[in-house]
């Protein structure tokens, strides 16, 4: 194997690896968000919120330089793609490897449906707020009375 193939093939396995670590925490904070949403705790909400988008630029840095190692080895920038990339790997690494694929995978769609799940609360907060400021605003108490 060459040496560049070699550090490539590193730089993947490292990053998968990183990637499980941070899905870890990124579930956390998405859990935390959702107590903080509830309790409508504006302060640690913001707090949450920058360390789910540091958390989530990491992941993307990690991503498009997986795109790069596969477009590297003339590999499509999808599934199979990487499918292809990880039989690449020396035996028992490679199999380590395509297990924690797999894991990475169902920890993404767990962030992803918890995501979901506090996109839906904050939709439905706002539309409680909107109709009580309608209907306070139908009441004139926010309007002078002259």
């Amino acid at each position: 194997m060459s040496e560049r193939r070699a550090r490539l093939l590193q730089l993947v396995e490292s990053d998968i690896r990183l990637d499980r670590v941070d899905y870890v925490y990124l579930r956390g904070s998405l859990l935390d968000l959702h107590e903080q949403l509830m309790a409508r705790d504006s302060d640690a909400i913001a707090r949450s919120n920058q360390r789910i988008v540091e958390l989530v630029d990491g992941l993307r840095q990690r991503a498009e330089r997986r795109g790069k190692v596969l477009q590297a080895f003339a590999l499509e920038n999808d599934r199979g793609g990487m499918q292809r990339l990880l039989q690449g790997f020396p035996g028992a690494s490679r199999e380590a490897l395509q297990r924690d694929w797999q894991a990475l995978a169902g920890q993404v769609e767990e962030c992803r449906q918890l995501n979901e799940r506090n996109g839906r609360l904050l939709a439905m907060q706002s539309e409680i707020l909107d109709q009580l400021l309608a209907e306070q605003a139908g009441h004139g108490v926010y309007t002078p009375e002259y």
